[in-house]
């Protein structure tokens, strides 16, 4: 009786009833990240085989474009950058054709896209949920002309929504032909009813923060003006931003 050696590597079975498993594999590999084997040959002149990919990466796309919430647009650069890279790897993919019979640089271009198109839906997010939103738009500010010692309220008409209130303001001489008191002229703030958040000696254009704390319903800051007696001045809001 002479025994035959065992098959090499991958074995090739025929028949109703052999396995499936590997090319049921492929088959998935072949959908969501391009050709893979030599099988997929015939797959390549089916067109729908290689759209899969680049829909999704589209439809991830649109779905972080649509959740994008208002702020500051430095803070979407990345997730601009990962989204744009995803469309442009699976366009590149879908309409340069294969060459040879095997080309793994499909695959990797196509995960490359899913990853890049996931990562910037995610980025998008978490950017919802603690990115910076900008409240600019969204404040007034009680009295144009003010003196020394004046107070003033600051209103931001938006929900407390993140931790703290960023905010910088603008202090410029109301007759610019009569007085030059502006580089002098400080200012003190608080949250409405809370001098735990009391900031003091603030100049034109310095950044100040607030903490929240919590706060429900309409942001409202009180502002003291501190300036040379008979100086007229125009304060204005420059940046207020939500962030944590």
């Amino acid at each position: 009786m002479t025994g035959e050696p065992p098959a090499p590597g991958n074995t090739i079975t025929h028949g109703p009833n052999s396995p499936a498993i590997g090319f049921v594999g492929k088959l998935f590999l072949s959908v969501f990240f391009g050709d893979s084997a030599d099988f997929t040959d015939r797959a390549k002149g089916w067109s729908v085989w290689n759209w899969p990919p680049f829909l999704l990466v589209v439809s991830l796309g649109a779905y972080a474009l649509i959740a994008a919430p208002d702020g500051p647009a430095r803070q979407f650069l990345w997730v601009h950058l990962a989204l744009g890279a995803a469309v442009a790897l699976a366009l590149i993919r879908l309409v340069l054709p294969a060459r040879g019979t095997r080309a793994p640089w499909r695959v990797l271009m196509s995960a490359a896209a899913v990853i890049c198109s996931c990562v910037g839906a995610v980025g998008m997010d978490h950017l919802a949920d603690h990115g910076e939103i900008d409240v600019t738009g969204r404040s007034r500010m009680s009295g144009e002309t003010v003196t020394n010692g004046s107070q003033l309220r600051l209103v931001v008409d938006s929900p407390a929504d993140r931790a703290r209130l960023r905010l910088t303001l603008t202090i410029r001489d109301a007759a610019k032909a009569a007085q030059f008191c502006a580089p002098e002229t400080r200012y003190s703030a608080q949250l409405l009813g809370n001098t735990g958040t009391r900031v003091d000696d603030v100049r034109s254009g310095q950044t100040v923060a607030f903490p929240l704390g919590g706060l429900q319903g309409a942001i409202d800051v009180e502002i003291t003006l501190l300036t040379e007696e008979g100086c007229r001045m125009n304060l204005s809001v420059a940046a207020a931003v939500l962030h944590d």
